[in-house]
Order: structure tokens, then C-alpha cells, then sequence
């Protein structure tokens, strides 16, 4: 854990002028009262880069939706393309799961990042995605107390139904608890810690039950079906009273696909923006003419996004 904090030390060292914004793309010269950062998860379903309209789908979904957000399934030469289309953003690569990856991609005129390690325990067959742990930081040229600097872990479990399945995610749930402890238990920990990425299965699955009992909160579970309704069981795909979607997986029918955060006091759930948590819909936010085209032209997954303001 003392790499954590050498590194964390190191990034002090480094400036970088920013403008921090709501929700608009273009950043203002004057600085903001109120400035806030868009972090999310997106599984992109086995991209390779060479559909060149999904390729520009998701461009377009990531330029203006996010400010930082975790990838999976993303290719090596997926990534290169995505950057490609993404000029102003910078990106890190996973080094397993062969050509379903994850990736990190972040603006770099809001953001530094610094990549720390990968959780190798979690990917027990050494064949899946081990864990990407990434050191990140913003700053503000004109206001140095509202930086907000945080660990941001990007994971992908096991896929697939079946108990084998659900035994392998439950093990890597596990062990992913038992790095967390790990990580916070060291003072010299970053506190401000975010674990988002695709899950496979719902927060309060027994999948899930190495990470439940930590100091952590899944932001997720505010847009969760309830555990007493099997998702699973797909009786229809549920929705909010607004028609809004409440799943991020159309194959499950259920919010798989999770933001968790650090608890308060001093964790990153300080500064998320209450209720900001919500999964993206086609047509309500990405442009879509229809639910159907967003999951024949992008993926079977919706990308999930939350909100968080630097602390004064």
C-alpha cells in the first residue's frame, strides 16, 4: 500500500489548469461555483473498433455524458480506435482478458491518472479481467481546494449463468473484499475510493456478498428492481413510473453494471451529488429513436453514470 501512497505524493507534484462542468461539453475559461465530475461504466459488448458506426455511437455517448469512465470488453486495438475518435481523452489499458478488456478512459484537460496496479488475486483463472486500480486527480488552477482526488478501480466479473458462474464471481467477490480491506485498512490509503464496472449480477445477489459487509455503498441500489423480484427470472424489462429504464443489462433484465464508493466520513461518498446515479436511457439522454436501435447499433449493456462535486 505504500505504492499508493508514493504515488499519490508524486501527483502532487503535477499541475494542470481545468474547468470543471455539469453537464455541457465545452469548458469555460471562467471558473466554476460549482463544479462537478461525471464518472461511469459502460460494458460495450465485445469491441473491436472496426464497426465504424458503433465506434462513432460510442464516441459520441462517452464526449457527452462523461468525464472519467470504465470500459469492458474492449480490445486493444477497440481502444486505439476509441481514441482515435476521442482527441481531447486519454486512456489505460487493462493487460488481461485477451481481447475483452478493461480500459479507463478520462479527459485530460480535467484530469490526471496515474496507473497503480491490477488486482491479479481477483482474476482466479488467470483467463478473466483482473481489477485496473488508477490513481486520478483534478484540479482547479483557481480554486486548489476543490481538487478531488480519488483510486478508481475498474472490474469485470465472470459472465455467464449457471452455478459454476455464480461460484467463480461469488470467489472473485471474495477476494475483491479482500483487497479492499487491504487497500483501506493501510492509513496511508487514498480514502476516496470507486469500484465501478460490469458486475454480472445485482448488488444484492449472494455474488455480491464479499463486498456488501465493507464500508462501502452501492450507488446502484437506488435504481435496483427490488431483491424480492427475481430480475433473473425476465418477467418483462422493468422500468421507473417515468418510463425511465431500470436495468442496465437487456439479456438479464436486471442493473448489473454498479458504482460503489467509499463510505462517509472522508470516503468518496462525501463528495457524489445525491440521486445523480442513473443508468443512461436511448432515447431520454443518448438520441436514440427507439430502445431497439440503441441495442442493435451499441449494446446489449446501458452505461451507468454518478455524479460527484469536489468538496469545498
Amino acid at each position: 500500500m505504500t505504492y499508493f501512497w508514493r504515488l499519490y505524493r508524486r501527483s502532487k507534484a503535477f499541475t494542470i489548469a481545468v474547468c470543471l462542468i455539469p453537464i455541457a461539453i465545452a469548458c469555460s475559461s471562467a471558473p466554476r461555483s460549482t463544479p462537478q465530475i461525471r464518472i461511469g461504466t459502460f460494458n460495450l459488448q465485445n469491441f473491436d473498433g472496426l464497426n465504424t458506426q458503433k465506434l462513432t455511437n460510442i464516441a459520441k455517448i462517452i464526449e457527452n455524458n462523461f468525464d472519467v469512465i470504465g470500459l469492458q470488453e474492449i480490445s486493444p486495438i477497440g481502444a486505439e480506435k476509441l481514441k482515435g475518435s476521442l482527441p481531447k481523452w486519454e486512456f489505460i489499458l487493462g493487460e488481461t482478458g485477451q481481447k475483452q478488456r478493461v480500459a479507463l478512459f478520462y479527459r485530460r484537460d480535467l484530469l490526471i491518472a496515474q496507473r497503480v496496479t491490477e488486482w491479479r488475486k481477483v482474476n482466479i483463472t488467470g483467463t478473466l479481467r483482473s481489477p485496473l486500480v488508477t490513481y486520478l486527480k483534478t484540479n482547479s488552477q483557481n480554486n486548489e481546494s476543490r481538487v478531488f482526488d480519488f483510486t478508481l478501480v475498474i472490474l469485470h466479473q465472470k459472465g455467464g449463468g449457471g452455478k459454476d458462474s455464480d461460484r467463480l464471481r461469488q470467489n472473485q467477490s471474495d477476494r475483491l473484499g479482500q483487497e479492499v480491506i487491504q487497500y483501506q485498512a493501510n492509513p496511508q490509503s487514498d480514502p476516496d475510493l470507486i469500484l465501478l464496472g460490469d458486475f454480472n449480477s445485482p448488488s444484492w445477489a449472494e455474488q455480491n456478498r464479499g463486498l456488501r459487509d465493507l464500508p462501502l455503498t452501492f450507488l446502484t441500489k437506488a435504481i435496483e428492481t427490488d431483491a424480492k423480484e427475481n430480475c433473473l427470472k425476465k418477467r418483462g424489462q422493468p422500468k421507473f413510473a417515468d418510463g425511465r429504464l431500470r436495468f442496465s443489462n437487456r439479456g438479464t433484465g436486471c442493473v448489473i453494471d454498479h458504482i460503489a464508493v467509499s463510505q462517509s466520513p472522508k470516503g468518496a461518498e462525501e463528495e457524489y451529488i445525491p440521486s445523480s446515479v442513473q443508468i443512461l436511457a436511448p432515447q431520454k439522454d443518448l438520441g436514440f429513436s427507439s430502445d431497439r436501435q440503441y441495442f442493435s447499433e451499441v449494446s446489449d449493456h446501458l452505461p451507468v453514470r454518478a455524479i460527484f462535486k469536489p468538496k469545498d
